[in-house]
């Protein structure tokens, strides 16, 4: 567990003379000129600077609307019943500026504003911490090293998501009307050329160690391994292109960026003392182990208070204020709960609905009787009809879901997390495959299912119209819901063909062996009901139901397996197929379960390592990007997603592989035009 120092939101951005999240601060004057000198002359003042350099971090990482922009629309993931961004994944989204729209959102435009805000904040530490009296020499070598760190992570997200951007390096004086777009290859050299000073500032203080959702030293060294795999895959392999501006990677090609990438993983996974793999990998996600600064497979992360009431504000508000000159608030897909309290919506985003169609589990109507059914208002009981006892579930029992369904984990992934449970731990780690009643005292409740004793429903991985299907269908009869990945009475998805395969919208039994309708529910669909994610669970608050709200988990960005799989990735694109298996499978003998076998064979390709990560990394917020750097999205969407694969097949010019830019900021541009890649104009992105 963690014990957090809070991060005050006082903290004060201000290139364009706009105060950020701290109720103390709304109704103050611009901080700019003497004001902000003022202000930035004390260690406090510098201290809330570089503290509110982070807060914009958690606008995307542990947030819906930025979980949709990382994993909608790729072979993991479907959208559930009230998705808020299925355009996302139909791809059927447009530049359309939405604003506070939740219905379906990709919120582009106020990402635009954030991290165009979060780049601003940045320049203004860089430049008040350069000219400070008041800190140390290491305070200052420190401080800078998180500043130039941030500015990359954010810059890098920009140019991922919409390739050539305004870059600024200097604290926004004055509104812009003609910006220009900077090219991706110039954007990656000035990435790089900050995660080199900050790498450099960071060694000067000798800051190497992890502290409280702070950069250091070997975040940004892992952070440069990222970069520089993106840079050789997506910049230099996709695009044909080399790194601009930056004199240390100009003449680099994709041979050499992946070498590069390569030294900088293997420099971070050797790091004495700062990171090592968990060997039960259920560690990694226990809520013990949680906070980024004590898990040992953390190299950064974005922190989140122990106590959900203290994350108000956690993110600021808008620079863009409204008609009495106050601070907007981000679109709530961004903020969760507004700013009323927050955290990590993670553990909400992967799981079934709450009831699970529970007509079937329960007491025929009777909420208090229920075996799946939330307690009513202000009781924390659920009567045993067997025992007449009232069994103690919580006030927060919802069985164990949640009141919607977002992200249908994909036939492909199921699949993918199926085909080795024998002999990885990821499988039983990742994937929420059953859901057991909250005590055996509640068992007789469940009037369909006489023989129940623990296990609810269950979510198998056959066909259920297999000989074998057909026989566990049988053996469930009274004793449990079992819902088949196709087939069967309940089938999760609609077809054994993975590009074919969507979820169910409603259960169609094949036959009514139980004698009655309830199967034929739309509540029993896969789109409501499905096998989970888990790994993002909190059990904190309340160990029966721990999807309960939002979660004070931390944001955990980048993981030590990453490097080992960027080694990996940049020893075969070097030609070194048998160094990057050897590589995989040292990875693989650490999430092995006791005494098996996990290891690969044969010859790795890329394909092998988009696995590998999909088994890892799954909801981490990366996979949208690694196919699209790896030139494989089209490709996956069309074989494992048929929710996203109509628009995909007609995507000749690949236009999706580019978000478009917000059509609120093309609105406000004075230079406009249709020629792309202009060096004096702004131009929309083709094909938007």
């Amino acid at each position: 567990m963690k014990t957090k120092l809070y991060i005050s939101m006082a903290a004060l951005a201000l290139g364009m003379g706009v105060t950020t999240s701290c109720s103390d601060f709304l109704e103050e004057e611009n901080k700019v000129g003497e004001t902000a000198d003022l202000t930035y002359s004390t260690k406090t003042g510098i201290d809330g600077l570089v503290a509110n350099c982070y807060s914009f971090a958690r606008g995307w990482y542990g947030k819906e609307a930025g979980l949709g922009l990382s994993e909608m629309g790729t072979d993991l993931f479907c959208y559930g019943f009230d998705n808020k961004q299925k355009s996302l994944n139909q791809y059927t989204f447009t530049s359309a500026a939405l604003d506070n729209n939740v219905n379906d959102n990709s919120s582009l435009d106020h990402y635009w504003e954030m991290f165009y805000c979060a780049a601003d904040v940045c320049n203004n530490a860089i430049v008040q911490v350069g000219k400070s009296t008041v800190l140390s020499e290491s305070e200052k070598q420190q401080y800078l090293g998180e500043a130039y760190f941030l500015r990359a992570f954010y810059y890098f997200h920009m140019v991922n998501i919409w390739g050539a951007v305004p870059y600024n390096d200097a604290p926004i004086k004055s509104q812009n009307l003609n910006p220009i777009r900077m090219s991706e290859e110039m954007v990656y050299g000035k990435i790089l050329a900050d995660l080199d000073t900050s790498i450099k500032e960071f060694e000067a203080a000798d800051y190497k160690t992890k502290a409280k959702g702070r950069a250091n030293y070997w975040a940004a060294r892992a952070l440069k391994a990222r970069v520089l795999i993106y840079a050789a895959s997506w910049l230099n392999g996709q695009l044909g292109k080399q790194v601009a501006g930056n004199d240390s990677y100009a003449a680099m090609n994709g041979t050499q960026l992946y070498a590069a990438a390569q030294a900088e993983a293997e420099a971070v996974m050797g790091a004495t003392g700062y990171a090592s793999l968990y060997s039960n990998y259920n560690d990694v996600w226990s809520m013990d182990n949680e906070a980024y600064e004590n898990n040992h497979e953390a190299l950064f992360g974005i922190t989140y208070s122990d106590q959900i009431t203290s994350n108000v504000n956690c993110i600021p508000y808008r620079y863009k204020n409204d008609e009495s000159g106050k601070p907007l608030n981000y679109n709530s897909l961004i903020t969760r709960t507004g700013y009323t309290r927050g955290g990590s919506a993670m553990l909400l985003m992967f799981v079934s609905k709450w009831n699970n169609g529970c007509n079937d589990l329960g007491g025929n109507g009777q909420k208090e009787t229920q075996v799946f059914w939330r307690v009513a208002a202000g009781k924390t009981t659920i009567k045993s009809a067997a025992t007449k006892k009232d069994i103690e579930v919580g006030a927060a029992y919802s069985p164990y879901g949640r009141g919607f369904c977002r992200y249908v984990p994909s036939m492909r992934l199921w699949q993918l997390l199926e085909e080795h449970r024998a002999t990885d731990q990821r499988t039983e780690a990742t994937l929420l495959d059953h859901y057991d009643i909250a005590s055996p005292d509640l068992a007789g409740n469940a009037r369909n299912y006489p023989l129940l004793k623990d296990t609810a429903i269950y979510y198998c991985p056959l066909d259920g119209n297999s000989a074998e299907g057909k026989a566990k269908q049988a053996w469930a009869k009274n004793r449990y819901r079992i819902q088949f990945m196709s087939g069967g009475d309940i089938p999760v998805f609609s077809s054994n063909d993975p590009a074919l395969a969507k979820p169910t919208e409603a259960a169609k039994p094949t036959s009514d062996v139980y004698g009655d309708k309830r199967y034929n529910s739309v509540a029993i669909g896969g789109w409501q009901s499905y096998p989970g994610i888990k790994k993002f669970l909190d059990n904190v608050y309340n160990p029966t139901f721990p999807t309960w709200d939002i979660s004070s988990r931390d944001a955990i960005v980048m993981r030590l397996p990453e490097m080992y799989l960027i080694k990996a990735e940049a020893q075969l694109a070097q030609g070194d197929a048998t160094g990057a298996l050897a590589t995989i499978n040292q990875l693989r003998a650490v999430r092995a379960k006791d005494g098996a076998d996990n290891s690969l064979s044969g010859t790795p390709t890329i394909d092998t390592i988009l696995n590998e990560r999909a088994i890892e990394f799954c909801g981490e917020q990366m996979r949208w990007f690694d196919l699209k750097r790896t030139g494989k999205l089209h490709e996956y969407v069309i074989k494992y997603n048929a929710q996203a694969s109509p628009q995909l097949k007609a995507d000749s010019n690949k236009h999706f592989l580019y978000r478009p830019i917000p059509q609120n900021e093309l609105d406000a541009v004075q230079n406009l035009t249709t020629e792309v890649n202009s060096t004096t104009g702004f131009w929309q992105n083709p094909g938007w």
